[in-house]
Formats: C-alpha cells, sequence, structure tokens
C-alpha cells in the first residue's frame, strides 16, 4: 500500500513538472526572458517569423528597383528619385536586422550586413554624381547573392 501512494506521488509530481514545461514554454513572454538570461546581452536574436518577414521586404524592395533599372530611359529626376527612394528603405529595414558586427541567430546575416549597407549607401551616394552613375543600384539584387544561390 505504501509504494502504491508513493508511486501515485511521483507521478503526480511528474506529471506536474512536465505540465509547467509546457506552459512556459508555449508562453512567448516566459521564452523571451529566458533567452534574456541564456543569450549573452551583445547576441541579436530575431525571431523566425521576424526574420522570414523581414527578408519578404526585401524581396519586395528588390523586385521594385529591378522594375525601375529595367526601364529604357533612366534619364531624368523621376527614375533617380524612385532608386534612391527605394535603397533608403531598404537601408531602414535593414535596421530590424540588428547592429553592425553582432552576433545573432541567423549568423550569415551577421557577418554580411555590414558590407550590406555599405552598398546600399554607396550606390544611393552614386546617384548623387552628375549624371546619376546607375552600375551601384543594378547591382544591390546581385548583393542578395551572397546569402541566396540563384536556382
Amino acid at each position: 500500500m505504501k509504494t502504491n501512494t508513493h508511486r501515485n506521488k511521483s507521478l503526480s509530481i511528474i506529471l506536474l513538472a512536465v505540465f509547467s514545461l509546457l506552459v512556459t514554454a508555449c508562453n512567448p513572454k516566459i521564452a523571451k526572458e529566458i533567452r534574456r538570461h541564456t543569450y549573452p546581452p551583445e547576441f541579436n536574436y530575431i525571431p523566425e517569423k521576424e526574420f522570414k518577414s523581414i527578408m519578404w521586404r526585401f524581396a519586395e524592395k528588390v523586385k521594385q528597383l529591378n522594375e525601375v533599372m529595367r526601364e529604357a530611359n533612366l534619364s531624368g529626376d523621376g527614375p533617380k528619385r524612385e532608386v534612391v527612394r527605394i535603397l533608403s528603405e531598404m537601408e531602414k529595414i535593414s535596421m530590424d536586422l540588428g547592429p553592425e558586427a553582432w552576433p545573432g541567430n541567423h549568423p550569415k546575416v551577421a557577418r554580411h550586413i555590414t558590407m550590406f549597407r555599405s552598398d546600399l549607401l554607396a550606390a544611393r551616394r552614386a546617384l548623387d554624381m552628375d549624371p546619376p552613375n546607375y552600375y551601384l543600384a543594378g547591382s544591390i539584387a546581385g548583393a542578395c547573392s551572397h546569402c541566396h544561390r540563384a536556382k
């Protein structure tokens, strides 16, 4: 009889522990708090869903950039303003990936984000030349191939 009571108590404790772990693991606030203590403060953690959203925003801007760059006539101020706007938006999006040279849960991004931001800045500056130089702006989509191989 004593063994049966002891077994029931042990089973109750195990079930309580499993239930507690499940509840805490499914709560995003608790998971965030746990990450705060398990990752170093300079670690840039980007949840996968947020990371994919950022990458899709980049893809949309690359598509817009390619559409403008395919225009036969890049003369005048209109295309230049549009390309500068797109490049500026891409710079803002890149800030969602965190500070430069900080380790994160996406190591390829952490390694290449500084160079990508430099490419965006150089492309915008080349458009300020007289006449505007679109070459670097056209190569921005190619910068994506550092991480994304053409299929």
